[in-house]
């Protein structure tokens, strides 16, 4: 016996919705590329002059100023990402301001 169901009157996701998605995955593999590769030119760097060390990076503990900083950073990241999907659309001079706010709060 074969069972069959009806097609929903609205797919999961609406066309705005999948645009939305799209545009936080496209944001997400930005910034996700952006910190892998500084990373490791760092990383790179800092091995080719003798400073780094085999699981330095991994055994480092950060002071609690370093912390506190990185989990406000963290914090407007997640923001950033997040809303991506809600915003309609994306302007140089929006990011420019975004990127001002964001020094001046450091």
């Amino acid at each position: 016996m074969t069972r069959t169901t009806e097609t929903p009157a609205q797919p999961n996701l609406s066309s705005l919705e999948a645009d939305a998605l799209g545009r936080t995955q496209a944001e997400l593999l930005s910034e996700l590329w952006i910190l892998r590769d500084r990373v490791l030119v760092l990383e790179h760097l800092l091995a080719e002059a003798g400073i780094l060390k085999d699981n330095q990076i991994d055994d480092y503990a950060p002071p609690e100023k370093l912390t506190a900083k990185l989990d406000k950073d963290r914090d407007a990241l997640v923001a950033r990402v997040i809303g991506a999907g809600h915003r309609q659309r994306l302007s140089v001079e929006a990011l420019k301001a975004e990127a001002r706010a964001e020094a001046n709060a450091d």
